[in-house]
């Protein structure tokens, strides 16, 4: 089965030109499925990464401990981020 993702133009980054989509898309389909993991996981670490280290550029005044909880409320929402706080204080 054809991943919708791997062939969506929809899905594209407008700044990638054809030919370099279509050689990232080549990589990709050539993965197996344990690659395809580690490659997302690696991904989403960096994104996480890249969030944390803007948001102690955007306020130096936060500690690392609060940074890390800024991202969350803006990803999370403050309302599920509020409450997976609750739950880990509870241990």
């Amino acid at each position: 089965m054809r991943h919708p993702r791997l062939h969506s133009r929809s899905m594209d980054a407008s700044d990638t030109d054809d030919r370099a989509r279509d050689v990232q898309l080549a990589v990709l389909r050539r993965l197996g499925p344990s690659e395809r993991v580690r490659l997302a996981a690696e991904m989403s670490e960096d994104i996480r990464r890249i969030a944390f280290e803007a948001e102690q550029r955007r306020h130096p005044e936060l500690s690392a401990a609060e940074a890390r909880q800024a991202v969350l409320d803006r990803v999370w929402g403050t309302d599920l981020a509020a409450a997976v706080r609750r739950t880990r204080a509870g241990r």
